[in-house]
């Protein structure tokens, strides 16, 4: 695994980070409204739909991870941005005759769009923001609602706070892009003048992959994993309970190329010791790296010399001629 591949890996961190944020920002500003609409303005079915709308944004991260826990971050970005702006509409229509100040909550639209999904389907956001909004200019000049009546005096605050949160988001998103973006210019210099420029990471990021380092050793050593010839990272991240990028970035941190690479380095090390606490004219050599996670002799061979300088056969000689001498 390059630097360029472990900075793609931090970008999908970020992203995901972003989008757990943003969601629970949104639960606490929509139940900041729920609050609002039932004690203050006293609209309990205008609370209802906030009260429903925070419940949603707080649980919906992990309901898809339960039920869809192979569907992309982009996929159900994706799928929000198109149904958040919907969701928005009845605001809109509702308090239209008094105030318009929630067209602000279509702003974050192509905002997001364009972190998650790209400048092309930021674009697409952007019209489709705007599309929504042509719709409810149309709808409410043309048909009339029956909405409860509302002073405007109780809803003045609620306008200088939808101004204040949407500044928030963007400040948000902002941030996010920001260190987003460094990232990718990295990688960009790297591809553009062909040279590899260091992965930065801060040191509450450092320190943890160190700490998730030492719990893979530590499951790795005492329960043996790698001699499973079917174990690989997925295997892994269940029983650490931990994403297979972070297992992939802690392990690269530490000097290895691919996780593949690290679970050989373990299966050599016990290849080792098998062949020198063994008689290897009452075993074969097959029985030991099949016995150590090996499927074929030639990935042995081949990871044996990467890690030992070596091949096997000269490994063995090497250690019969200092029995010999002893």
């Amino acid at each position: 695994m390059n630097n360029a591949t472990l900075r793609e890996q931090e970008i999908v961190r970020l992203k995901s980070e972003l989008s757990i944020r943003y969601n629970y920002i949104m639960a606490v500003i929509l139940l900041i409204y729920a609050l609002i609409y039932f004690y203050f303005i006293k609209h309990e079915a205008v609370g209802y739909y906030c009260l429903a709308g925070a419940v949603v944004m707080s649980i919906h991260v992990y309901v898809f991870d339960a039920i869809f826990p192979s569907l992309l971050l982009e996929k159900r970005v994706r799928s929000f941005l198109i149904i958040a702006p919907l969701y928005i509409v009845f605001f809109i229509l509702y308090f239209w005759k008094h105030t318009i100040v929630n067209l602000c909550w279509l702003v974050p639209i192509p905002f997001g769009a364009y972190i998650f999904l790209g400048k092309k389907k930021g674009f697409i956001f952007s019209i489709y923001a705007l599309l929504i909004l042509v719709i409810i200019c149309f709808t409410a000049i043309f048909f009339s609602f029956n909405f409860k009546e509302v002073p405007y005096e109780k809803i003045r605050y609620t306008d200088i706070s939808v101004i204040g949160f949407n500044i928030i988001i963007i400040c948000l998103f902002v941030y996010y892009k920001d260190k987003i973006r460094e990232l990718e210019i990295i990688t960009a210099i790297e591809e553009k003048e062909q040279i590899i420029l260091p992965v930065k990471l801060n040191e509450e990021d450092r320190s943890g992959a160190e700490l998730l380092f030492e719990n893979i050793e530590k499951e790795m050593v005492n329960n043996k994993l790698f001699i499973n010839p079917e174990f690989n990272i997925s295997i892994l991240s269940t029983i650490l309970k931990v994403s297979n990028n972070y297992i992939s970035r802690a392990i690269r941190l530490q000097g290895y190329s691919n996780f593949n690479n690290y679970v050989n380095s373990h299966r050599i090390s016990y290849v080792k010791k098998l062949i020198e606490e063994n008689d290897l004219s009452r075993v074969t050599l097959m029985y030991i790296y099949t016995g150590a996670g090996f499927t074929s002799q030639s990935t042995f061979n081949r990871a044996f010399k990467q890690f030992v300088g070596m091949t096997p056969s000269e490994y063995i000689q090497n250690i019969n001629d200092k029995l010999k001498i002893e």
